[in-house]
């Protein structure tokens, strides 16, 4: 068995996929850039593949060889349905839940209903989990530890919960710009009928863009079809089919007007628009959006409102939002005490 860790030992579960694939998303960007942060902390940091995490008496086994202080599983982790706990309390008793999306409390990602019962009163430790909260299916009262990106209404039904929100610095502080240049269009988190009215709008005022997609999902996926049907006829498009934002920065945001991002998912954090206000480029989105509104500075209840102001000045009378204060070596110190909370003494 290992010695224990002088600055602890922790597990990061990542997708089959690793960091090689072309869907690469948000969980990729922020546990690529957290675990090397942590490193150079002095934790011990390191990964295992979504398929390994599905054995979870395998998992345990190791967690328990490998005097491991503290396991990070995708919130979709089989860790994190029925009763699997109670079976397996000592790996529990260890596990951190990174709230990166909100697939537990609402399967279509929109925004989590209201809870009844801790709308007014958070919930406390030790309490007993109360019938009526919102949160009963996923397990509140733990054993497990969580950590939300944004404390919003609906982390609230969590009393073992932390919030320890990402960073953006993994890319410069610039003033990328160009009130004259192309919007920057994120498709993929709208129905495929509004991306191609998105489209039609957008290209039928003249607007120029650059396009990217959320390829993780079938929408993204979809959409990146419907953008080549619209190439050519004199239209701006340029299209981004993949990039890596740690070396392509430039490319995806250099010269533009606005980043402009309609979605109907409930954002936890969203490294995209944290990206662009980081590279001096405003953003605009849709409603309420989650941690959106932390990085808009256009906001529109609807996306034909938002394609209004769009179309109108495409960004050109908009200021970028202040750039975060938190560095991913912020974000780093603040995982560094989650797992010492969770030291093995065994």
């Amino acid at each position: 068995m290992p010695e224990a860790a002088a600055g602890g030992r922790a597990l990061f579960e990542i997708y089959d996929e690793g960091f090689d694939s072309p869907s690469w998303g948000g969980v990729e960007t922020a546990l690529w850039h957290l675990v090397r942060s942590l490193r150079e902390a002095g934790v011990d940091a390191g990964f295992y593949r979504e398929s390994e995490g599905a054995d979870l008496d395998a998992l345990a086994a190791r967690v328990e060889r490998e005097r491991v202080d503290a396991v990070f599983p995708l919130v979709e982790s089989a860790l994190f349905e029925g009763a699997a706990w109670r079976r397996l309390p000592g790996l529990h008793a260890r596990t951190v839940r990174i709230w990166h999306d909100v697939s537990r409390l609402s399967a279509d990602l929109s925004k989590p209903p209201p809870c009844p019962v801790h709308a007014d009163r958070p919930a406390s430790r030790g309490e007993p989990e109360a019938e009526g909260c919102v949160a009963h299916g996923a397990h509140p009262g733990g054993p497990m530890r969580e950590v939300f990106l944004r404390d919003l209404p609906w982390t609230r039904c969590f009393p073992r919960r932390s919030v320890i929100p990402w960073a953006a610095d993994h890319v410069p502080a610039k003033d990328l710009h160009d009130p004259s240049g192309p919007v920057v269009l994120q498709l993929g988190k709208i129905d495929t009928v509004d991306a191609e009215r998105c489209l039609r709008r957008l290209t039928g005022a003249g607007v120029p863009l650059r396009v990217m997609f959320a390829t993780w999902s079938r929408r993204g996926r979809e959409a990146r079809e419907l953008v080549r049907d619209h190439l050519g006829g004199g239209r701006r498009i340029e299209v981004l089919d993949s990039y890596d934002i740690r070396a392509d920065w430039e490319r995806v945001f250099g010269g533009a007007s606005l980043f402009l991002l309609p979605s109907l998912f409930h954002e936890t954090f969203n490294f995209a628009a944290a990206e662009a206000v980081q590279l001096g480029v405003p953003v605009a989105t849709l409603g309420e959006g989650g941690n959106l509104p932390r990085f808009a500075s256009l906001r529109a209840p609807t996306l034909d409102e938002l394609l209004d102001r769009v179309v109108s000045d495409g960004g050109r009378a908009l200021e970028p939002k202040p750039r975060p204060a938190t560095g991913w070596r912020d974000v780093a110190a603040r995982y560094a005490e989650v797992v010492r909370e969770g030291r093995h003494d065994g």
